[in-house]
């Protein structure tokens, strides 16, 4: 009889150790986890709005259980260097473009928009599909950085340039001072321009201030909702320099590996989700700021043909050059080029 009480109590108490730890785990589930991070965009232009959206999504898919607090350009960390930022921990996770990197790593500008490049789907594909992110982590595995695949916003073609006097030929970019980032802005240093990075914060008051003559940025709906109407009498519309932007979403690694499977998986849903849904929603914004744009006065002009087809050929020799200089820059170009000519020898372009 003793043995039999001592094996039934012996039992009970393992039972209850194992309610206890199943009642732990449980309790460990529900736990609600809070991360902070930062747009390389201000309060109320659309690629800010675009993070919250995606944050608001996966905490209402957590069911509680997460808080993404999604914070403007220069909240927590300067503007434009989130990437940096969230490798140091400083933010937990963060959305911005690479090539603000281009210093460090020549090959971003190819990551973020190649000039003469593929359209915005196609684009996607390559990175989610056909190599683009595994590029990215090859390039970047030293940061204590977690890319999510496909998650990020696609965005449309960008505006070509704004500027306070019209280009007609190519010789105008000689001398032409111009806010620009990445290989575009390279590409028009070839043709004579004096491009130089400023947050976009910074646009407006250098336009008035005559410290730059011209700008790139983004697509309309962003340009307007920064409020630049008045910064530049004059829009050129052409894709060839950015014909698509893509910027990713991406968490501190140590964070991200302390995230429960269940709720990666919300998170990645969600943002992944944001990809298509702010390429389609930028696409009609941009259509009504264009009409926003010259109802203000400014004029919409299409880039002249002469002007195209010289950033283009200055784009094949910039590319051509850099190949030879970055080894891993012409390792992503062949990745992007190989993946563009068998996807069109299929399904040509019109």
């Amino acid at each position: 009889m003793k043995m039999m009480r001592k094996s039934w109590i012996l039992a009970l108490v393992v039972c209850l150790m194992a309610v206890a730890l199943i009642a732990g785990e449980a309790a460990a589930q529900q736990k609600t986890l809070t991360f902070s991070g930062q747009s390389m965009m201000p309060a109320g232009n659309v690629f800010y709005e675009s993070l919250v959206r995606a944050c608001k999504r996966a905490e209402a898919a957590s069911g509680g259980r997460l808080v993404l607090k999604a914070n403007p350009a220069d909240a927590i960390y300067p503007a434009t260097r989130e990437l940096e930022g969230v490798d140091r921990g400083v933010l937990d996770f963060g959305q911005t473009c690479y090539m603000y990197s281009k210093d460090k790593w020549p090959a971003t500008g190819i990551l973020t928009a190649k000039p003469g490049g593929m359209s915005p789907m196609e684009t996607l594909v390559w990175m989610y599909e056909g190599g683009g992110q595994e590029l990215v982590d090859e390039l970047l595995k030293n940061l204590n950085v977690k890319f999510i695949k496909g998650a990020g916003q696609m965005a449309p073609p960008e505006i070509f340039l704004v500027t306070n006097k019209p280009i007609e030929k190519p010789e105008d970019f000689k001398g032409l001072r111009i806010r620009s980032a990445g290989d575009g802005a390279a590409i028009m240093d070839r043709m004579g321009a004096a491009c130089s990075l400023m947050p976009v914060g910074e646009v407006f008051e250098a336009m008035h201030r005559g410290v730059i003559d011209a700008y790139e940025v983004s697509s309309p709906s962003v340009n307007w909702t920064m409020g630049l109407q008045e910064a530049g009498k004059y829009i050129y519309l052409s894709p060839v320099r950015h014909p698509y932007e893509w910027n990713p979403f991406f968490f501190n690694k140590k964070k991200w590996e302390g995230i429960p499977d269940d709720l990666k998986n919300v998170i990645e849903a969600a943002w992944r989700e944001e990809a298509f849904t702010y390429y389609a929603k930028a696409i009609q914004a941009d259509l009504k700021a264009l009409d926003n744009f010259r109802n203000a006065g400014v004029q919409i002009l299409p880039l002249p043909k002469a002007i195209e087809e010289t950033f283009l050929k200055e784009a094949d020799a910039y590319y051509a050059e850099e190949s030879k200089k970055d080894p891993f820059l012409a390792k992503v170009l062949e990745s992007y080029e190989n993946f563009r000519e068998t996807f069109r020898a299929v399904w040509p372009r019109p």
